[in-house]
């Protein structure tokens, strides 16, 4: 079973969101491994807040959208 696991920074998801990630995600995988794989997939969104990310190795800074 696919397990797609999706890291995000915190704050990006809402409900609609989410719904049409995880169904975007797995119609992917679907189209990838067949149609019989989409009631096998699993899908982790998970927010992680900016100061947790790494980038270039030095900490994250906020998504583009929260910028000043």
């Amino acid at each position: 079973m696919p397990l797609i696991d999706v890291k995000l920074y915190e704050g990006r998801l809402d409900g609609a969101t989410e719904t049409e990630l995880i169904a975007r995600i797995t119609d992917a995988v679907a189209e990838v491994f067949g149609d019989q794989a989409r009631a096998a997939t699993w899908i982790v969104l998970q927010e992680v807040p900016a100061t947790r990310w790494g980038i270039a190795g030095v900490p994250g800074k906020p998504p583009l959208s929260a910028r000043g």
